[in-house]
């Protein structure tokens, strides 16, 4: 069952401010489930949508787990970092791993704040005017004033990471317990669930965007197939909703008669068809905060992969950032943004001809590959630094 739509921006139509603003934000988040209010920074959902273009960028990371515990720790004073490190009972790791979508959600409702991108990939973006109201302590109680609020979690502690030892320590931890994750998830396929998941929290800033979670294709930001389905098991947010996959139209592509329906129906007509598996032919649009970008060289008749963090020009003489901006929140064949979780997918691109037909990639992407990927297909990806 698909949420129903409400109104949101056309194509050229004028924004008519908080009003409209607010039918936008309804249809992707839930305010009667994270309800949380706080004395030391204004808080609106109607901020949510609110983009920061200049201010002080703190670099962060988000980890929940299953433990012991109560109240908020804050570990040093640094103003540049803040890891939000979370241990609660009650719940299983699914639904631990669920909880960390959470975050974004309360955080991005702060004024003047913005908060980017997923897992150890996080951004937090401070505009001057809230300067002084930001701090550890205030995120540290809205975190756990949220998540406990959530039924079915009786225990909650908070660590606000702001000592650079710290920061380092549990930010490796972090990535090996979410690595750990998406290796357990790996052992499902697409083919093993009649039901996948959808999301559409990127419908704040762009109003058609729509991307599709299985086993097999975890999400451009990098959220999993069973992080989507506990969270929308818990209902913690409004902007995942279950999607049936019906009948198969290409298994190879990844193509569904399910995900076509789901992705015309919450695109609003914007894009009606979806292969999963491909960069080529109607491949899943690009959400804000891809973590790396596949993209077509004619050239080579090949692809090459550029991660968000390379900052200069790719054999084809692009950026990351600028090849963001002609594909964010569209459907352009040659592009197409993925994960460096979907790049472990036994489904990687399979409908292109998988990692055979990549011929580069950026040093990030290569020191990832490495892990997983044979010597002699390695052989054959150029990258440079």
């Amino acid at each position: 069952m698909i949420p129903p739509l409400r109104e949101v921006e056309k194509p050229g139509q004028i924004f008519n401010g908080p009003k409209q603003y607010k039918n936008m934000l309804e249809r992707v988040i839930d305010p009667e489930k994270i309800n949380v209010q706080a004395d030391c920074i204004e808080m609106s959902e109607l901020y949510a949508g609110e983009r920061v273009k200049e201010g002080r960028i703190v670099k962060g990371f988000e980890l929940v787990e299953v433990g012991r515990g109560d109240g908020i720790e804050i570990v040093g004073d640094r103003r540049d970092i803040m890891g939000i490190h979370v241990l609660v009972s009650g719940v299983t790791d699914d639904s631990a791993q669920a909880i960390e979508s959470i975050f974004s959600e309360v955080i991005n409702r702060m004024r003047g704040v913005e908060y980017r991108f997923r897992k150890e990939n996080v951004r937090i973006i401070v505009s001057e005017e809230v300067e002084e109201k930001f701090s550890a302590e205030c995120v540290g109680r809205i975190i756990y004033d949220a998540v406990k609020s959530i039924p079915a979690v009786k225990s909650v502690k908070v660590r606000m990471i702001c000592d650079e030892n710290e920061f380092m320590k549990i930010i490796e931890k972090s990535r090996r317990v979410h690595e750990n994750r998406e290796k357990k998830s790996e052992s499902l396929k697409d083919s093993d669930v009649g039901r996948f998941y959808g999301c559409v929290s990127c419908q704040v800033y762009l109003p058609h965007h729509v991307c599709t979670i299985t086993p097999d294709r975890p999400s451009p930001c990098g959220t999993i197939y069973s992080e989507a389905k506990a969270a929308e098991e818990l209902k913690l947010v409004h902007y995942y909703f279950p999607v049936d996959r019906g009948r198969t139209i290409d298994e190879h592509k990844g193509e569904y008669e399910g995900v076509n329906r789901a992705v015309e129906e919450m695109s609003e007509g914007a894009i009606t068809k979806v292969k999963l598996h491909s960069a080529l032919d109607s491949p899943p649009p690009t959400g804000n905060y891809a973590e790396a970008i596949v993209f077509y060289i004619p050239e080579e008749d090949g692809f090459g992969i550029v991660d968000r963090g390379y900052r200069k020009k790719t054999p084809t003489g692009l950026t990351f950032d600028s090849m963001e901006k002609i594909i964010v929140g569209q459907q352009v064949e040659g592009f197409v943004g993925v994960s460096f979780a979907y790049m472990r997918s036994r489904s990687f691109l399979k409908g292109d001809g998988g990692w055979n037909r990549v011929k580069w990639v950026s040093p990030n992407v290569y020191d990832f590959i490495m892990e997983f990927l044979p010597y002699e297909l390695l052989k054959s990806i150029k990258t440079m630094g």
